[in-house]
């Protein structure tokens, strides 16, 4: 590695930029992202159902393939910091490996790298995604803005944790062993859940303000959709979520209000496992284990 290369002042990674999930009823989950929760949907690659929430060109995409599985979208820098990323996974025993021009062009990406974290699941480290020439129109005016982040399930925190240092992630805050992992000046993007099986958690999308997070769960009760949790508030990020189940299991959220955290470093805050550490506002989660004060699962004793 360069010494260039090893001393960048530049991030590494900038966002969350997609999420590719394999489901079993693509047609179903379709409805579900599109006509409940409020994505434009767009053309897909093959068999893929494709949906829009910003000016991205895909940020959800629905497969049948189970053996491509669900991945994660996180923009990379430039090639440059991609290299970089892949010498520091190799060194430290990921699985990681370059993607090829068909792995990439059904991503909508010039390059990549797929790696799985310790848990297994699918991280596609990605360069210049494409943006959309078109405005967004989603199917009804649900306040979406953008796909702020994603909440994963994680088998092994210590070494999920270790993965998400090396691309350049930040502890934000804890409660009990869940991580609030930051990449840029919000409290975070990525959230880390111990779990006892791995894989998508939820994808959050950002809506306009409050108003538009109390609209969309008057709907869901209107739509007889399952709210899992919310609406409501994390202490830790002071982020206002509400969290639907679509078919599948598959979890998406409006959010808004998390708080920004600035570029000074600072401390990682200790909150307890408990149900207003989760929500000040009350409210505990219906049958999401991760998503409650439980007793976590894959706890390791220091």
């Amino acid at each position: 590695m360069s010494r260039q290369a090893a001393n960048r002042s530049t991030p590494l990674i900038t966002s969350v930029c997609y999420v590719r999930h394999a489901v079993s009823e693509p047609q179903a989950c379709a409805r579900f992202v599109s006509d409940i929760f409020g994505l434009q949907q767009v053309a897909g690659h093959d068999d893929d159902l494709a949906f829009r929430s910003d000016d991205r060109f895909r940020t959800v995409s629905l497969s049948r393939d189970q053996r491509d599985g669900t991945s994660i979208g996180i923009e990379v820098w430039d090639d440059a910091a991609l290299q970089v990323i892949g010498e520091r996974l190799h060194a430290q025993d990921f699985a990681v490996r370059p993607a090829s021009p068909e792995e990439c062009r059904r991503r909508y990406v010039q390059s990549a790298l797929l790696a799985d974290d310790a848990s297994g699941n699918r991280i596609d480290l990605v360069t210049r995604p494409t943006r959309s020439g078109r405005r967004y129109f989603p199917p009804r005016d649900a306040g979406i803005v953008e796909l702020q982040g994603v909440g994963l399930r994680s088998t092994d925190h210590v070494r999920d944790l270790a993965f998400w240092h090396l691309l350049g992630a930040e502890v934000t805050d804890w409660v009990g062993d869940i991580a609030y992992l930051r990449i840029d000046h919000l409290h975070h993007r990525i959230a880390l859940y111990p779990s006892r099986r791995n894989g998508l958690l939820y994808a959050a999308f950002e809506v306009e303000a409050l108003d538009q997070i109390m609209q969309n769960s008057y709907f869901m009760q209107d739509n007889q959709a399952r709210i899992v949790q919310g609406p409501g508030r994390q202490s830790a990020s002071h982020q206002i979520f509400l969290h639907v189940e679509g078919p599948d299991g598959l979890i998406l959220s409006y959010v808004n209000g998390m708080a920004e955290v600035g570029d000074k470093p600072r401390v990682a805050r200790q909150f307890p496992l408990a149900a207003t550490s989760l929500c000040n506002w009350g409210g505990e989660s219906k049958g999401v284990p991760e998503l409650s004060a439980q007793t976590e699962p894959n706890r390791r004793d220091a």
